[in-house]
């Protein structure tokens, strides 16, 4: 994924991380959203993420910054944007990109999805693309964090936790495993925000390929257990969003809260 910290692993399962079925809206939507990530009640990061859609396609943007106590130990702030098109079997990733500053250096990463392979172009280039890296099956199966956002923007409320979808963002390939889906009420934060309806999953994080060689047992980004994410709805008939998210990572118990959510339809 795009920052190596525990708790940018539970930040990065944020992106990643929804419901599989989608529909492309009826009128354009732009919807704007803002959170906290805490470790241990402590504000540690920032997010950020933009989203314009169509009925025929989307353009979305990310940021991701460390914050407070975590800036002084371990500086990053990742800037990420996305397109593609919307059909009737949802959203389907175009391009990638990633500007990452970690404090020390600057990494820029584009992906693209072709007909026959995603290519991936790095500033500096990656030493190596993992062992095992990607494959091109694997590579062309899966879609970016980005779009899988997209995926929960548009989500068919439905559709229950599950599925195992696979993410790419330019070397690292990554699986989340959905279980245990419920609803229940938004508690008082969310309602503050308009969110009207909770969907709650468990979902596992699994490295596939990309990363270094591990044994099995340890391919899950050090997270101790199952996340926890809650996905609300924006209104009677509004758009998906992610809510909350929960992991247990070495370091304590992370979180990452919805605290700002704008929606504005008829613009593109």
């Amino acid at each position: 994924m795009i920052a190596n910290t525990a708790l940018t692993v539970a930040a990065a399962l944020a992106l990643a991380a929804g419901p599989a079925a989608a529909q492309p809206p009826t009128e354009p939507i732009r919807l704007s959203l803002g959170y906290d990530g805490r470790l241990d009640l402590i504000k540690v990061l920032d997010m950020h993420f933009d989203q314009r859609i169509t009925p025929t396609a989307f353009t979305a943007g990310a940021q991701l910054r460390s914050y407070g106590i975590l800036a002084a130990f371990k500086r990053f702030d990742v800037k990420a944007n996305a397109q593609g098109r919307l059909t009737q079997d949802g959203p389907h990733a175009e391009a990638f990109d990633y500007d990452n500053h970690d404090g020390k250096r600057e990494r820029k990463v584009q992906v693209s999805w072709r007909a026959d392979d995603v290519v991936t172009a790095s500033q500096p280039a990656f030493g190596n693309m993992g062992d095992p890296p990607a494959s091109r099956e694997q590579r062309l199966a899966a879609s970016d964090p980005l779009t899988q956002l997209m995926r929960v923007t548009l989500a068919d409320p439905e559709i229950p936790c599950a599925g195992s979808p696979r993410f790419f963002d330019g070397k690292q390939l990554y699986e989340l495993d959905f279980t245990n889906g419920r609803t229940e009420a938004p508690d008082d934060g969310m309602r503050a925000l308009g969110v009207t309806r909770v969907m709650r999953c468990q979902v596992r994080y699994v490295e596939v390929a990309g990363f270094k060689k591990k044994a099995p047992s340890k391919r899950n980004g050090g997270l101790k257990g199952a996340i926890n994410v809650a996905f609300g709805q924006l209104g009677s008939r509004g758009p998906w969003v992610l809510a909350d998210v929960r992991a247990d990572t070495p370091i304590g118990p992370a979180d990452i809260v919805l605290r700002r959510a704008q929606v504005v339809r008829g613009q593109s």
